[in-house]
């Protein structure tokens, strides 16, 4: 291998000045001619090098020249690329302000053909839970068919009609009727419960349980005792009566909700509100309870369910077996409206037990804080006093070594 470093022609070939110079120029020329082979080879290799030179310069000026011609390209697409956003974006944003206006007229062109749709075809009891009167109507539907039953099971029996006739379920929708429960709540200690039946006229056993158990004149008279809408009675508001055809809205919402498989369905429920939305249930099988949630506007009810009954074993089901039922739910309810509101005023106590000691504590503070001001301006007043009675003694003093000074001076005149 060939190195450089080591070659007698070049070693010498520096630009430094002085005799070393000088003779290494002399050891190469003296060498070349002793060499002719070494010299032609030297001569061959400059060549090499020379066009090995010229081929790299060529080559960077191929490689400048692509260079220049891609970044060209490069920035004309990116160029073009934005071009073409701009455009999409700007076509875009026309189009979705186009669709916008369009949508606003259409609106206030169907408005008055809703109103008037509205007007000819007037919404049924079935056609949603959202509308009110809709609900009031479905209600109301089932409250008439329920007095059929009642008439003849009062007719038929021969206890007080006074007691027996009146009507327990509400003639409200269930969103009303929930809402009145939660109002309740909030602004007593007590919470109902929430008495609801879903009736199928498909089911034959819904009229028999119908006319032998639900439109017992004991049952009805302990349900008209236990429910402010009935308006039978003193027994307190202890139950909220809400029945519901499974055809209409609302009967066929809580059969969803509440999980009705079988009819006739009969289910005893806590009421309670809740801030957070949404729609959703769970259920415990040791106490045969569940938690279904309702949205209604920006808050949401939770239904507990207490005691559920459906099906072949709630149509046979005794009168006396049945009230037993709801008397023992509502005990336990009772119970536990009881205990929580124990708790309640037992937090109430200690949140005032809490204020008033943090009041006292105040108090004391701004004794102690008047004391301290106070021994602090006393302490002022009397250091303010010794320096004043310093500052006369002091003057006194004075006054004293000046009269003396003078009377010495005018003895020393004399």
């Amino acid at each position: 291998m060939m190195h450089e470093d080591n070659d007698p022609s070049l070693s010498g070939g520096g630009g430094g000045s002085g005799p070393g110079s000088g003779s290494g120029a002399g050891n190469s020329l003296s060498a070349a001619r002793s060499d002719p082979t070494s010299a032609g080879g030297g001569r061959a290799r400059h060549r090499s090098a020379a066009a090995a030179a010229a081929s790299a310069a060529s080559s960077a000026a191929a490689a400048s020249s692509l260079t220049g011609n891609t970044n060209t390209g490069s920035s004309t697409g990116l160029a073009t690329s934005a071009g073409g956003g701009i455009a999409t974006t700007t076509s875009t944003g026309f189009v979705s302000k186009l669709l916008l206006l369009l949508t606003l007229l259409l609106k206030i062109i169907l408005y008055p053909l809703r109103k008037l749709s509205i007007l000819i075809f007037p919404p049924g009891p079935y056609d949603g839970i959202t509308s009110k009167s809709c609900s009031d109507k479905a209600a109301r539907d089932f409250v008439a068919t329920f007095r059929k039953y009642l008439s003849s099971s009062a007719t038929a029996s021969t206890a007080d009609a006074s007691s027996s006739s009146a009507n327990p379920f509400s003639t409200e929708g269930y969103r009303t009727t929930v809402n009145e429960i939660v109002s309740s709540a909030s602004s007593s200690s007590s919470s109902p419960l929430l008495l609801i039946y879903l009736h199928s006229s498909l089911h034959p056993d819904c009229a028999k349980f119908c006319e032998t158990t639900l439109a017992n004149p004991r049952l009805v008279a302990y349900l008209n005792q236990s429910s402010s809408a009935g308006g039978g009675g003193g027994g307190g508001d202890m139950i909220r009566c809400f029945g519901a055809l499974t055809g209409s809205a609302d009967g066929a919402h809580l059969a969803q909700t509440l999980g009705a498989a079988a009819y006739p369905f009969l289910c005893l429920v806590g009421v309670k509100s809740s801030s957070s939305g949404g729609s959703r249930s769970s259920s415990s099988s040791s106490n045969n309870s569940s938690n279904s949630r309702n949205n209604s506007n920006s808050s949401s009810i939770i239904l507990e369910v207490k005691l559920k009954m459906q099906g072949r074993k709630l149509a046979i089901l005794a009168t006396d077996s049945l009230l037993a039922y709801l008397q023992t739910v509502v005990r336990q309810h009772d119970a536990a409206m009881a205990q929580e509101n124990a708790r309640r005023l037992q937090r109430q106590e200690e949140a005032m037990l809490r204020q008033e000691q943090d009041r006292e504590y105040r108090e004391t503070l701004e004794a102690d804080r008047a004391r301290e001001e106070a021994r602090r301006a006393e302490q002022e007043r009397e250091e303010a006093e010794r320096r004043a009675k310093e500052e006369e003694e002091l003057r006194a003093v004075e006054e004293r070594e000046n009269a003396l000074a003078k009377a010495m001076s005018l003895v020393g005149d004399e």
